[in-house]
């Protein structure tokens, strides 16, 4: 299947599943990000631990998507087909209901056969289940979506689970999906436009321990140039900065797990993307504001911290895809 295997292709060689000695990958994808990180050169917000990880990484900045929606854009990640040939057209829970077709073979499915264990941790918004099966599942399909997706604590220690109950020696694949920054007004007004008060430490708010909020003055965000210069937005990016700074420390505490499989850092790909749909903009959003792919191995070291100029496109949906071993 050579288009499914040209999407995985940068997955599948992290995994080194032809080599003696597998690897194991750990994908972390951010719902709804843009360019709203240091790495891409926005120095209104503050994001030292996705920064340090684009500096020991090869960010690519002439990747696409064909699709800027949810579901679509995960379906085409987790296998390799746009969604015309996936069958994910539209967004998968509630009243949209849209599912992939039965007979794809996605990659938890073909990793699962490969004998590599399979989790997620976060939103997964794809189905059906016998697609896109995981070994280890908390999602929104069997608990709360803020508590799997914004909890950075809880993240941690169901990270930590996956982790303690892994074999020594079966390569695995954790995909954890925050649903930072994905706004959330429409369904949880109570915790802000972005969801950015949820676990701050206010009356009612709850208090996430591994989270320092960090709030901006709407007059210091960079406005991005296809958006309207208005007070409304400029309090929105507000906002979604907060919630961005919570995902970039659930970086910190999801890389600070202990105890670990016996030479992790050795064998360990670790990817960042996004699902590409940008609050506000939709399938609106400007070319150049897609999605953007990077990769590096442990033996490019000296391409660590540079841009990639190769044009890719992943399958019709990726993302910000820094590789590091």
């Amino acid at each position: 299947m050579p288009s499914l295997w040209s999407a995985c292709c940068a997955l599948l060689l992290s995994l080194g599943l032809c080599r003696a000695r597998p690897r194991s990958a750990l994908l972390i994808l951010a719902d709804d990000g843009g360019f709203e990180i240091g790495a891409y050169n926005n120095s209104a917000i503050v994001t030292p631990h996705l920064d340090a990880l684009a500096r020991r990484s090869l960010v690519f900045r002439n990747a696409f998507t064909s699709v800027s929606s949810c579901s679509p854009s995960r379906a085409s990640l987790l296998t390799g087909l746009p969604q015309h040939q996936n069958g994910m057209y539209g967004l998968h829970q509630d009243l949209h209901h849209f599912s992939s077709f039965d007979k794809v073979r996605s990659l938890p499915l073909l990793l699962r056969q490969a004998g590599v264990r399979t989790g997620i941790i976060g939103k997964k918004h794809v189905g059906p289940e016998a697609v896109f099966p995981f070994d280890f599942a908390y999602t929104e399909e069997n608990g709360s979506v803020l508590q799997v997706g914004r909890n950075i604590t809880r993240m941690k220690l169901l990270v930590r689970k996956f982790l303690q109950t892994q074999d020594e020696g079966r390569p695995f694949f954790l995909y954890v999906a925050f649903h930072d920054p994905h706004r959330c007004g429409h369904s949880q007004p109570q915790y802000g436009a972005f969801c950015e008060k949820f676990g701050n430490g206010e009356s009612g708010m709850g208090r996430i321990p591994d989270w320092t909020p960090q709030t901006y003055d709407p007059q210091d965000v960079l406005v991005p140039y296809f958006v309207p210069d208005t007070p409304a937005a400029r309090a929105d990016l507000a906002a979604q900065y907060t919630t961005i700074g919570r995902m970039d420390q659930g970086g910190r505490v999801l890389g600070a797990q202990q105890p670990l499989p016996r030479g992790w850092r050795r064998d360990l790909g670790l990817g960042l993307c996004r699902d590409p749909a940008a609050p506000g903009l939709g399938p609106l959003c400007a070319p150049e504001a897609g999605c953007r792919l990077g990769t590096c191995s442990q033996p490019q070291e000296l391409a660590w911290g540079s841009p990639g100029e190769a044009y890719a496109e992943l399958g019709g949906g990726g993302g910000q895809f820094p590789l590091w071993p």
